[in-house]
């Protein structure tokens, strides 16, 4: 199965390839999701529900509240979650969903932050994905198995734009869950941005066009 999803890492060019020739021929549309005041958006299959905010809320609070993606790295200014399935269990927004899963926030980064952020610190802000993350939550008890680092990529844009795209799997209940975690920051850094996409390994297999097209789709313009 892990052969199976680097072999999907590597056709997601194709893939996407695919879709736009799709586009013209009545392929589904799309909803976009857009933070015009941190001047990011992207955009999900229009057959996608958006997640209730109390719900994203909840998720957050329950979830994220001592996370670096939460109250430890700034206070969040808008946050979207979409899911393929129509009424997603709370416990499946951020990981081990058998259907795709998108979430987006931007949050205000702490000042203390700013002068030591780097792209270990975006790599490691949900999950451990670095080899010094990983060993220290093995050294905390976490027992964390199934990790394997699928795709890895560093990203500068226009406006000074720069940040992190990891593909990476965990196990999840006993399956390889498969995530697409894209972290950036703007030019002054002040703000943290994160869209993250996750299903489980089959499901992200056969999703591949539309979770690349969601990915691609993420656009944070420089302030």
């Amino acid at each position: 199965m892990k052969r199976q999803l680097r072999l999907t890492a590597a056709a997601m060019l194709s893939a996407g390839a695919a879709l736009a020739l799709l586009a013209g021929c009545g392929a589904p549309s799309y909803t976009y999701a857009s933070d015009s005041a941190d001047h990011a958006y992207f955009k999900v299959p229009a057959s996608w529900q958006q997640v209730s905010p109390a719900k994203l809320a909840e998720v957050q609070d329950a979830f994220l509240t001592n996370s670096a993606a939460g109250a430890a790295g700034g206070a969040f200014t808008w946050s979207r979650a979409y899911a393929a399935a129509a009424k997603p269990a709370l416990t499946s927004l951020l990981s081990g969903s058998s259907s795709p899963v998108v979430y987006a926030s931007v949050q205000s980064l702490r000042d203390s932050l700013r002068a030591s952020l780097s792209f270990d610190y975006m790599r490691d802000l949900l999950f451990p994905v670095t080899s010094e993350a990983r060993e220290e939550a093995a050294a905390e008890g976490e027992r964390l198995t199934g990790f394997d680092l699928v795709a890895s990529s560093t990203i500068t844009a226009p406006g000074g734009v720069r940040g992190i795209n990891e593909l990476f799997e965990y196990d999840v209940n006993g399956q390889p869950d498969a995530f697409d975690q894209t972290v950036l920051t703007n030019s002054d850094t002040t703000k943290l941005y994160l869209l993250l996409v996750q299903c489980y390994q089959g499901c992200f297999a056969s999703h591949a066009a539309q979770i690349r097209a969601v990915v691609n789709s993420f656009t944070v313009r420089g302030s």
